[in-house]
Protein backbone atom coordinates (compact mmCIF):
# COMPACT_ATOMS: atom_id res chain seq x y z
CA UNK A 1 0.00 0.00 0.00
CA UNK A 2 1.22 3.52 -0.81
CA UNK A 3 2.64 4.96 2.42
CA UNK A 4 0.69 8.22 2.00
CA UNK A 5 -2.62 6.37 1.68
CA UNK A 6 -1.68 4.02 4.51
CA UNK A 7 -1.16 7.01 6.81
CA UNK A 8 -4.46 8.57 5.66
CA UNK A 9 -6.28 5.28 6.19
CA UNK A 10 -4.80 4.92 9.67
CA UNK A 11 -5.77 8.49 10.52
CA UNK A 12 -9.32 7.82 9.32
CA UNK A 13 -9.61 4.69 11.45
CA UNK A 14 -8.25 6.57 14.47
CA UNK A 15 -10.76 9.35 13.90
CA UNK A 16 -13.63 6.87 13.68
CA UNK A 17 -12.46 5.12 16.84
CA UNK A 18 -12.32 8.45 18.68
CA UNK A 19 -15.81 9.30 17.47
CA UNK A 20 -17.13 5.92 18.58
CA UNK A 21 -15.54 6.35 21.99
CA UNK A 22 -16.99 9.86 22.41
CA UNK A 23 -20.45 8.78 21.31
CA UNK A 24 -21.19 5.44 23.01
CA UNK A 25 -24.52 3.73 22.30
CA UNK A 26 -27.34 4.87 24.57
CA UNK A 27 -27.97 2.21 27.25
CA UNK A 28 -31.50 1.23 28.23
CA UNK A 29 -30.51 1.60 31.88
CA UNK A 30 -30.31 5.38 31.36
CA UNK A 31 -33.82 5.73 29.90
CA UNK A 32 -35.23 7.37 33.02
CA UNK A 33 -32.24 9.73 33.24
CA UNK A 34 -32.77 10.95 29.67
CA UNK A 35 -36.22 12.23 30.59
CA UNK A 36 -34.59 15.14 32.45
CA UNK A 37 -30.88 15.08 31.64
CA UNK A 38 -31.13 14.21 27.93
CA UNK A 39 -29.64 11.32 25.98
CA UNK A 40 -26.69 13.58 25.17
CA UNK A 41 -26.21 14.44 28.85
CA UNK A 42 -27.40 18.02 28.43
CA UNK A 43 -30.27 18.89 30.82
CA UNK A 44 -33.58 19.53 29.09
CA UNK A 45 -33.87 22.79 31.07
CA UNK A 46 -31.82 24.69 33.63
CA UNK A 47 -33.60 22.75 36.41
CA UNK A 48 -31.58 19.69 35.44
CA UNK A 49 -27.76 19.62 35.55
CA UNK A 50 -25.66 18.49 32.60
CA UNK A 51 -24.17 15.02 33.08
CA UNK A 52 -22.09 14.83 29.90
CA UNK A 53 -18.37 14.67 30.58
CA UNK A 54 -18.72 14.49 34.36
CA UNK A 55 -16.27 12.16 36.09
CA UNK A 56 -17.60 8.64 36.40
CA UNK A 57 -16.61 8.41 40.07
CA UNK A 58 -18.43 11.65 40.89
CA UNK A 59 -21.63 10.55 39.16
CA UNK A 60 -21.53 7.17 40.89
CA UNK A 61 -21.02 8.82 44.26
CA UNK A 62 -24.05 11.08 43.75
CA UNK A 63 -26.31 8.25 42.58
CA UNK A 64 -25.34 6.12 45.55
CA UNK A 65 -25.97 9.07 47.89
CA UNK A 66 -29.46 9.50 46.42
CA UNK A 67 -30.04 5.76 46.71
CA UNK A 68 -29.09 5.75 50.40
CA UNK A 69 -31.07 8.92 51.09
CA UNK A 70 -27.95 10.88 52.02
CA UNK A 71 -28.89 13.40 49.32
CA UNK A 72 -32.52 14.50 49.33
CA UNK A 73 -34.67 14.91 46.25
CA UNK A 74 -38.08 13.22 45.89
CA UNK A 75 -37.55 12.24 42.27
CA UNK A 76 -33.88 11.27 42.43
CA UNK A 77 -34.32 9.27 45.63
CA UNK A 78 -36.98 7.12 43.95
CA UNK A 79 -35.08 6.78 40.67
CA UNK A 80 -31.82 5.81 42.36
CA UNK A 81 -33.52 3.31 44.66
CA UNK A 82 -34.35 1.14 41.63
CA UNK A 83 -30.74 0.99 40.37
CA UNK A 84 -28.39 -1.92 40.94
CA UNK A 85 -24.63 -1.42 41.24
CA UNK A 86 -24.34 -2.71 37.66
CA UNK A 87 -26.95 -0.18 36.46
CA UNK A 88 -25.02 2.63 38.15
CA UNK A 89 -21.80 1.47 36.53
CA UNK A 90 -23.41 1.42 33.06
CA UNK A 91 -25.11 4.82 33.47
CA UNK A 92 -22.06 6.61 34.86
CA UNK A 93 -19.75 5.07 32.23
CA UNK A 94 -22.08 6.28 29.50
CA UNK A 95 -22.47 9.89 30.65
CA UNK A 96 -18.81 10.29 31.58
CA UNK A 97 -17.79 9.44 28.01
CA UNK A 98 -20.05 12.00 26.38
CA UNK A 99 -18.72 15.32 25.15
CA UNK A 100 -19.72 18.24 27.36
CA UNK A 101 -19.66 20.58 24.39
CA UNK A 102 -23.26 21.04 23.41
CA UNK A 103 -24.06 22.14 19.89
CA UNK A 104 -27.52 23.53 19.29
CA UNK A 105 -28.99 21.80 16.29
CA UNK A 106 -31.42 23.61 14.05
CA UNK A 107 -33.97 21.06 12.91
CA UNK A 108 -36.14 21.55 9.90
CA UNK A 109 -39.48 19.88 10.50
CA UNK A 110 -41.38 19.26 7.29
CA UNK A 111 -45.11 18.91 6.86
CA UNK A 112 -46.18 21.46 9.48
CA UNK A 113 -49.44 23.33 9.05
CA UNK A 114 -51.75 25.80 10.77
CA UNK A 115 -54.36 24.89 13.35
CA UNK A 116 -58.07 25.01 12.49
CA UNK A 117 -61.37 24.64 14.31
CA UNK A 118 -61.81 21.22 12.70
CA UNK A 119 -59.24 19.52 14.94
CA UNK A 120 -59.61 22.08 17.75
CA UNK A 121 -63.39 22.10 18.32
CA UNK A 122 -62.85 23.70 21.73
CA UNK A 123 -60.13 25.98 23.04
CA UNK A 124 -56.93 24.34 24.19
CA UNK A 125 -53.88 25.91 25.83
CA UNK A 126 -50.27 24.73 25.68
CA UNK A 127 -47.41 25.81 27.97
CA UNK A 128 -43.98 26.53 26.47
CA UNK A 129 -41.36 25.72 29.09
CA UNK A 130 -38.34 27.39 27.50
CA UNK A 131 -40.26 30.21 25.81
CA UNK A 132 -42.04 31.06 29.09
CA UNK A 133 -45.31 31.37 27.18
CA UNK A 134 -48.78 29.92 26.83
CA UNK A 135 -50.15 29.36 23.33
CA UNK A 136 -53.90 29.30 22.70
CA UNK A 137 -55.46 27.17 19.94
CA UNK A 138 -56.94 27.21 17.34
CA UNK A 139 -56.02 30.92 17.06
CA UNK A 140 -52.34 30.18 17.82
CA UNK A 141 -52.05 33.30 19.98
CA UNK A 142 -49.04 33.40 22.33
CA UNK A 143 -49.14 34.97 25.77
CA UNK A 144 -46.04 35.92 27.70
CA UNK A 145 -45.90 34.12 31.02
CA UNK A 146 -43.38 33.70 33.80
CA UNK A 147 -40.13 31.69 33.76
CA UNK A 148 -40.40 27.99 33.04
CA UNK A 149 -44.15 27.71 32.39
CA UNK A 150 -44.93 24.10 33.21
CA UNK A 151 -48.32 22.52 34.00
CA UNK A 152 -51.57 24.31 33.22
CA UNK A 153 -55.33 24.01 33.61
CA UNK A 154 -58.44 25.83 32.39
CA UNK A 155 -61.44 26.63 34.57
CA UNK A 156 -64.74 24.84 33.78
CA UNK A 157 -66.29 28.06 32.47
CA UNK A 158 -63.31 28.55 30.18
CA UNK A 159 -62.61 32.06 31.44
CA UNK A 160 -59.25 31.53 33.17
CA UNK A 161 -56.09 29.58 32.42
CA UNK A 162 -53.65 28.74 35.21
CA UNK A 163 -49.98 27.79 34.78
CA UNK A 164 -47.29 26.87 37.30
CA UNK A 165 -43.75 28.23 37.37
CA UNK A 166 -41.40 26.13 39.56
CA UNK A 167 -38.57 28.58 38.92
CA UNK A 168 -40.18 31.28 41.06
CA UNK A 169 -42.66 29.17 43.05
CA UNK A 170 -45.73 30.78 41.58
CA UNK A 171 -49.03 30.23 39.80
CA UNK A 172 -49.92 32.61 36.97
CA UNK A 173 -53.60 33.24 36.21
CA UNK A 174 -54.49 34.41 32.69
CA UNK A 175 -57.72 35.73 31.23
CA UNK A 176 -58.39 33.17 28.49
CA UNK A 177 -60.03 35.56 26.02
CA UNK A 178 -57.14 38.04 25.98
CA UNK A 179 -54.11 36.35 27.56
CA UNK A 180 -53.91 39.14 30.12
CA UNK A 181 -52.22 38.19 33.40
CA UNK A 182 -54.78 38.55 36.19
CA UNK A 183 -52.46 37.51 39.02
CA UNK A 184 -49.16 35.89 39.91
CA UNK A 185 -49.79 33.94 43.11
CA UNK A 186 -46.95 32.74 45.40
CA UNK A 187 -47.38 29.04 46.25
CA UNK A 188 -45.09 26.35 47.69
CA UNK A 189 -41.70 25.15 46.52
CA UNK A 190 -41.29 23.73 43.01
CA UNK A 191 -44.98 23.71 41.99
CA UNK A 192 -45.78 21.13 39.32
CA UNK A 193 -49.36 20.09 38.49
CA UNK A 194 -52.38 22.36 38.86
CA UNK A 195 -56.01 21.20 38.77
CA UNK A 196 -59.29 23.09 39.15
CA UNK A 197 -62.16 21.74 41.25
CA UNK A 198 -65.22 20.69 39.19
CA UNK A 199 -67.24 23.63 40.56
CA UNK A 200 -64.53 26.04 39.45
CA UNK A 201 -64.05 27.68 42.85
CA UNK A 202 -60.58 26.42 43.77
CA UNK A 203 -57.32 25.19 42.29
CA UNK A 204 -55.00 22.60 43.81
CA UNK A 205 -51.29 23.20 43.14
CA UNK A 206 -48.93 20.27 43.82
CA UNK A 207 -45.76 21.66 45.40
CA UNK A 208 -43.24 18.87 44.87
CA UNK A 209 -40.43 20.69 46.68
CA UNK A 210 -42.33 21.43 49.91
CA UNK A 211 -44.56 18.33 50.11
CA UNK A 212 -47.87 20.17 50.20
CA UNK A 213 -50.89 21.19 48.14
CA UNK A 214 -51.63 24.91 47.88
CA UNK A 215 -55.39 25.51 47.72
CA UNK A 216 -56.09 28.67 45.71
CA UNK A 217 -59.41 30.54 45.93
CA UNK A 218 -60.24 31.47 42.33
CA UNK A 219 -62.43 34.39 43.35
CA UNK A 220 -59.85 36.20 45.49
CA UNK A 221 -56.87 34.65 43.65
CA UNK A 222 -55.12 33.90 46.92
CA UNK A 223 -53.87 30.76 48.69
CA UNK A 224 -56.32 29.90 51.45
CA UNK A 225 -54.96 26.56 52.66
CA UNK A 226 -51.89 24.33 52.59
CA UNK A 227 -52.49 20.57 52.72
CA UNK A 228 -49.47 18.50 53.87
CA UNK A 229 -48.72 15.36 51.85
CA UNK A 230 -46.17 12.58 51.64
CA UNK A 231 -43.00 13.23 49.62
CA UNK A 232 -43.14 14.64 46.12
CA UNK A 233 -46.76 15.53 45.24
CA UNK A 234 -46.73 15.96 41.48
CA UNK A 235 -50.24 16.21 40.06
CA UNK A 236 -53.87 15.67 41.06
CA UNK A 237 -57.18 14.45 39.64
CA UNK A 238 -60.59 15.28 41.13
CA UNK A 239 -63.60 13.00 41.05
CA UNK A 240 -66.58 14.47 39.15
CA UNK A 241 -68.40 15.34 42.38
CA UNK A 242 -65.29 17.11 43.66
CA UNK A 243 -65.28 15.23 46.96
CA UNK A 244 -61.95 13.45 46.42
CA UNK A 245 -58.63 14.51 44.90
CA UNK A 246 -56.14 11.78 44.04
CA UNK A 247 -52.54 13.01 44.08
CA UNK A 248 -49.47 11.28 42.62
CA UNK A 249 -46.67 11.12 45.19
CA UNK A 250 -43.53 10.98 43.10
CA UNK A 251 -41.50 10.38 46.23
CA UNK A 252 -42.69 6.78 45.96
CA UNK A 253 -45.45 6.37 48.55
CA UNK A 254 -48.20 5.89 45.95
CA UNK A 255 -51.43 7.86 45.45
CA UNK A 256 -52.56 10.30 48.12
CA UNK A 257 -56.30 10.56 48.77
CA UNK A 258 -57.47 14.03 49.79
CA UNK A 259 -60.90 14.65 51.30
CA UNK A 260 -61.69 18.06 49.80
CA UNK A 261 -64.31 18.92 52.45
CA UNK A 262 -61.79 18.31 55.23
CA UNK A 263 -58.95 19.60 53.01
CA UNK A 264 -56.81 16.81 54.38
CA UNK A 265 -54.93 13.84 52.96
CA UNK A 266 -56.76 10.95 54.62
CA UNK A 267 -54.74 8.00 53.29
CA UNK A 268 -52.19 6.77 50.78
CA UNK A 269 -52.82 3.94 48.32
CA UNK A 270 -49.56 2.08 47.50
CA UNK A 271 -49.03 1.47 43.76
CA UNK A 272 -46.84 -1.60 43.36
CA UNK A 273 -44.78 -2.38 40.28
CA UNK A 274 -43.99 1.18 39.21
CA UNK A 275 -41.32 3.75 40.01
CA UNK A 276 -42.29 7.24 41.15
CA UNK A 277 -46.01 7.89 40.44
CA UNK A 278 -45.92 10.87 38.08
CA UNK A 279 -49.33 11.61 36.53
CA UNK A 280 -52.74 9.91 36.67
CA UNK A 281 -56.26 9.89 35.30
CA UNK A 282 -59.47 8.05 36.15
CA UNK A 283 -61.67 5.71 34.13
CA UNK A 284 -65.05 7.03 33.06
CA UNK A 285 -66.78 5.22 35.95
CA UNK A 286 -64.02 6.45 38.31
CA UNK A 287 -63.42 2.94 39.62
CA UNK A 288 -59.96 2.61 38.11
CA UNK A 289 -56.90 4.86 38.18
CA UNK A 290 -54.33 4.77 35.40
CA UNK A 291 -51.03 5.84 36.93
CA UNK A 292 -48.05 6.85 34.78
CA UNK A 293 -44.66 6.52 36.46
CA UNK A 294 -41.32 8.26 35.91
CA UNK A 295 -39.67 5.39 34.06
CA UNK A 296 -41.79 3.47 31.49
CA UNK A 297 -44.87 2.01 33.17
CA UNK A 298 -48.60 2.54 33.55
CA UNK A 299 -50.22 0.89 36.56
CA UNK A 300 -53.91 -0.03 36.34
CA UNK A 301 -55.20 0.46 39.90
CA UNK A 302 -58.56 -0.81 41.20
CA UNK A 303 -59.63 1.99 43.56
CA UNK A 304 -62.08 -0.21 45.50
CA UNK A 305 -59.69 -3.04 46.32
CA UNK A 306 -56.64 -0.73 46.17
CA UNK A 307 -54.82 -3.41 44.17
CA UNK A 308 -52.83 -3.06 40.96
CA UNK A 309 -54.57 -5.09 38.24
CA UNK A 310 -51.80 -4.80 35.70
CA UNK A 311 -48.55 -2.95 34.97
CA UNK A 312 -48.14 -1.99 31.30
CA UNK A 313 -44.75 -1.18 29.77
CA UNK A 314 -44.85 1.97 27.66
CA UNK A 315 -42.27 4.42 26.26
CA UNK A 316 -39.14 5.49 28.14
CA UNK A 317 -39.09 8.40 30.57
CA UNK A 318 -41.98 10.24 32.17
CA UNK A 319 -45.04 11.81 30.52
CA UNK A 320 -48.66 12.79 30.75
CA UNK A 321 -51.61 10.42 30.75
CA UNK A 322 -55.22 10.99 29.75
CA UNK A 323 -58.36 8.87 29.70
CA UNK A 324 -60.54 9.95 26.77
CA UNK A 325 -63.87 11.47 27.87
CA UNK A 326 -65.75 8.60 26.18
CA UNK A 327 -63.80 6.17 28.37
CA UNK A 328 -62.69 3.97 25.49
CA UNK A 329 -58.93 4.52 25.64
CA UNK A 330 -56.13 6.00 27.69
CA UNK A 331 -53.18 7.71 26.04
CA UNK A 332 -49.76 8.30 27.57
CA UNK A 333 -46.59 10.03 26.40
CA UNK A 334 -42.87 9.32 26.99
CA UNK A 335 -40.40 12.22 27.01
CA UNK A 336 -37.42 9.89 26.67
CA UNK A 337 -38.80 8.25 23.52
CA UNK A 338 -40.40 8.97 20.14
CA UNK A 339 -43.88 7.49 20.50
CA UNK A 340 -47.06 7.57 22.55
CA UNK A 341 -49.05 4.55 23.71
CA UNK A 342 -52.82 4.27 23.35
CA UNK A 343 -54.35 1.62 25.63
CA UNK A 344 -57.82 0.10 25.18
CA UNK A 345 -59.51 0.46 28.58
CA UNK A 346 -61.42 -2.85 28.20
CA UNK A 347 -58.71 -5.16 26.87
CA UNK A 348 -55.69 -3.18 28.15
CA UNK A 349 -54.01 -3.82 24.81
CA UNK A 350 -51.87 -0.99 23.50
CA UNK A 351 -51.04 0.65 20.20
CA UNK A 352 -47.82 2.66 19.87
CA UNK A 353 -47.77 5.65 17.52
CA UNK A 354 -44.55 7.40 16.47
CA UNK A 355 -44.97 11.14 16.93
CA UNK A 356 -41.50 12.73 17.15
CA UNK A 357 -38.77 13.30 19.69
CA UNK A 358 -39.71 13.77 23.34
CA UNK A 359 -43.52 13.59 23.64
CA UNK A 360 -44.67 14.73 27.09
CA UNK A 361 -48.03 16.51 27.39
CA UNK A 362 -51.05 14.59 26.10
CA UNK A 363 -54.76 15.36 26.13
CA UNK A 364 -57.88 14.31 24.24
CA UNK A 365 -60.57 16.59 22.85
CA UNK A 366 -63.93 16.77 24.61
CA UNK A 367 -65.51 14.60 21.89
CA UNK A 368 -62.63 12.08 22.15
CA UNK A 369 -61.82 12.32 18.44
CA UNK A 370 -58.52 14.18 18.65
CA UNK A 371 -55.40 13.38 20.67
CA UNK A 372 -53.06 16.33 21.21
CA UNK A 373 -49.38 15.71 22.02
CA UNK A 374 -46.55 18.14 22.83
CA UNK A 375 -43.25 17.18 21.20
CA UNK A 376 -40.64 18.78 23.43
CA UNK A 377 -37.50 18.31 21.32
CA UNK A 378 -39.06 19.13 17.95
CA UNK A 379 -41.16 22.07 19.23
CA UNK A 380 -44.42 20.73 17.81
CA UNK A 381 -47.98 20.02 18.77
CA UNK A 382 -49.09 16.86 17.00
CA UNK A 383 -52.78 16.10 16.38
CA UNK A 384 -53.82 12.45 16.05
CA UNK A 385 -57.20 11.23 14.81
CA UNK A 386 -58.28 8.64 17.41
CA UNK A 387 -60.53 6.91 14.84
CA UNK A 388 -57.63 6.09 12.53
CA UNK A 389 -54.72 6.41 15.00
CA UNK A 390 -52.92 8.49 12.37
CA UNK A 391 -51.25 11.89 12.66
CA UNK A 392 -53.36 14.50 10.90
CA UNK A 393 -51.38 17.65 11.71
CA UNK A 394 -48.04 18.86 13.00
CA UNK A 395 -48.08 22.45 14.23
CA UNK A 396 -44.88 24.39 14.93
CA UNK A 397 -44.93 26.16 18.31
CA UNK A 398 -42.54 27.85 20.77
CA UNK A 399 -39.64 26.29 22.62
CA UNK A 400 -40.22 23.13 24.67
CA UNK A 401 -44.02 22.70 24.54
CA UNK A 402 -44.82 20.93 27.80
CA UNK A 403 -48.45 20.55 28.91
CA UNK A 404 -51.95 20.84 27.47
CA UNK A 405 -55.20 22.06 28.99
CA UNK A 406 -58.42 21.26 27.12
CA UNK A 407 -61.67 23.06 27.83
CA UNK A 408 -64.08 20.23 28.62
CA UNK A 409 -61.49 17.58 29.56
CA UNK A 410 -60.07 18.48 32.99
Amino acid sequence: MNIKYAISFAACIASLNTLAQSNPPFPKEAAACAGCHGENGIGLSYEFPNLAGQKKEYLAKQLKAFKKGERKDPTMNVMAATLTDKDIDIITSYYSKLSNTHKTETKTITGTSKASSKEFPEDIFVTMKKSAQVEAFPAENSWQGNPNMLYNAVTPDGKMVLATSPSDNSLTVFESSTGKQLAVIPVGKAPKGVKVTPDGTQAYVSNQGSNEISVVDLKTLKVIKSIPTEKGPHNARFTRDGKIAYVTLQGGAGIGVIDTALQKMVKVIPVTGITGPHNLDLSKDEKTAFVRDFVHHVAVLDLKTEKVIKVITVGNGHGGIDVAPNGEFVATAAIGDNHISVIDTKTLKQTDIKVGNGPHGIRTSKDSQWIYVTITKDNLVVVINSKTMKIEKKIAVGKFPFWIAVNGNP
